[in-house]
């Protein structure tokens, strides 16, 4: 499908005019390359293609998953409940399991995040990222939104399962498409000639990430944020290193000068002794809350 180049500014005017038209009505997907289609994590392994397996996917395999999940968490969750079966494969989908789902956000910025986040700073290994903005209002009253997985019409649908016990879901703000296609990006622009736009596709180029993911970071929208974990903390202060440097820049193409310059512009400077061989706290009162090292002998 075509898209729209554009600056980091000039999504961000796009999107606030969209949320300010109502809200949760668009929903926005993040990609790190915007040369990948959009396609479901099941669909993406190549052994998982008609309505036929999604049958089975969800008799066969989703039972499976369930069993092993089921001896961690030590509880069951009825799968026979469509909405339980649906909550269950979204729990799976935020852990990494290959599902029938697609993961969008209400907020366009958390999937900025995960366009930019995705990407290599040092080694970028490819020219632009690419954000989708998605009319689900419009799609939901268009076109008919099917759930039962035993349905083998081809359908693009719109679910949003409960939070309950997938706090990620909550703290992304998430919402799925959920679909039995294989290529989702041509069914939604076939039908977009006839009844006009659904899914729009803005590209921007990978040299924006520094001044976006700052940005982002001030607004909150951060690995912690949105998955809290040690796992987070420690990817948050690896990205966070990252933006000190140019795009596409590795530490051997800048001279050492800049390079220490770099450090000591986002991190405090470790390398200076305490005053008055004391190691004091940072922070306003520095002075008051510090430990006083013990004599050598």
């Amino acid at each position: 499908m075509r898209f729209v180049d554009c600056t980091w500014e000039k999504f961000k005017n796009t999107v606030t005019e969209q949320i300010h038209k109502r809200d949760n009505r668009f929903i926005y997907r993040g990609q790190s390359n915007s040369s990948w289609p959009l396609k479901t994590s099941i669909h993406r392994t190549g052994q998982w293609k008609t309505p036929e397996d999604i049958k089975y996917y969800v008799e066969r395999i989703v039972p499976k998953a369930h069993e092993l999940v089921a001896a961690w968490e030590g509880r069951r969750r009825n799968l026979g409940d469509p909405f339980e079966l649906a909550q269950f494969i979204a729990y799976l989908q935020h852990f990494g399991f290959p599902t029938p789902f697609l993961d969008w956000t209400y907020s366009p910025f958390i999937a900025a995040y995960f366009a930019f986040e995705g990407v290599n700073h040092f080694e970028p290994q490819c020219s632009h990222v690419c954000i989708y903005s998605f009319d689900a209002e419009l799609w939901q009253k268009t076109f008919r939104q099917s759930y039962d997985y035993q349905d083998q019409n081809v359908h693009v649908s719109i679910m949003e399962p409960s939070y309950v016990g997938n706090p990620k879901q909550l703290f992304q703000q998430g919402v799925f498409m959920y679909t039995n296609l294989e290529d989702i990006e041509s069914h939604i622009d076939c039908n977009q000639k006839e009844q006009g736009p659904f899914l729009q596709k803005y590209r921007l180029l990978c040299g924006e990430r520094s001044k976006a993911m700052r940005e982002l970071r001030l607004m909150n929208v951060t690995a912690v944020q949105l998955a809290p974990s040690l796992e987070s903390v420690c990817k948050k202060l690896a990205i966070d290193i990252s933006l000190e440097f140019p795009v596409g820049k590795s530490r051997s193409e800048i001279s050492m000068e800049a390079f220490e310059r770099i450090l000591r512009s986002g991190f405090p400077d470790s390398t200076q002794p305490a005053r008055d061989s004391k190691t004091s706290f940072p922070g306003p009162f520095s002075d008051q809350i510090s430990i006083r090292k013990p004599p050598t002998s």
